[in-house]
């Protein structure tokens, strides 16, 4: 999938202490009466994940930089395996009003549309289907043949997470020869 920017370090070089915040933008007004009345145009909550590199090397420290400058800072978004939130195992795929299926992932008892994946396997009541029956378009499986409208598409996989980075500066503090640090944020983006 070369259409896609993918983070490039490992996600499992992320620090224990690392952390993912949710976040809802509510509007609220209370009356001269006391009444308070609230609203939020968001169907989904805002996810930042704050995350710690304790240990890189100069090579990953190089690459992190010029990550960073590829995608312009805060510009352009890309995709982020999470080292907690990552993996679905067995879930039913909603199905879109195009007949394609959406790929979901389950975040803290909320469902998200995922947009890109890897390590597919797609079934279609339990059975699994060859790569050349489907095809990943955006996060949806869309199938060459439909499946039976009463079939049920379930899927294995490891899921990305489009972000952007949460600020427009990048710090990586060099600790030690060859032995550097690195902690930022990426806003999740739909």
């Amino acid at each position: 999938m070369s259409d896609y920017i993918l983070f490039p370090l490992d996600q499992w070089k992320v620090s224990w202490n690392s952390e993912v915040g949710q976040s809802w933008a509510v509007n609220e007004q209370t009356s001269a009466s006391g009444k308070r009345r609230a609203l939020t145009n968001q169907t989904l909550p805002a996810w930042v994940f704050t995350l710690e590199f304790p240990k890189l090397t100069s090579e990953e420290s190089d690459k992190l930089l010029a990550f960073f400058s590829r995608v312009r800072g805060t510009l352009l978004p890309f995709f982020y395996k999470d080292a907690e939130h990552y993996k679905c195992t067995g879930v039913t795929l909603p199905k879109n009003t195009d007949g394609s299926y959406q790929l979901v992932a389950w975040m803290h008892g909320r469902q998200e549309p995922v947009y890109y994946a890897d390590k597919l396997t797609v079934y279609v009541d339990g059975v699994a289907q060859g790569e050349s029956t489907y095809k990943l378009d955006n996060g949806a499986i869309v199938f060459t043949t439909a499946p039976a409208s009463t079939a049920k598409v379930t899927a294995d996989y490891e899921y990305w997470w489009r972000v952007v980075f949460n600020d427009t500066t990048l710090n990586i503090t060099q600790v030690f020869e060859n032995l550097f640090t690195a902690s930022f944020g990426l806003k999740v983006v739909r």
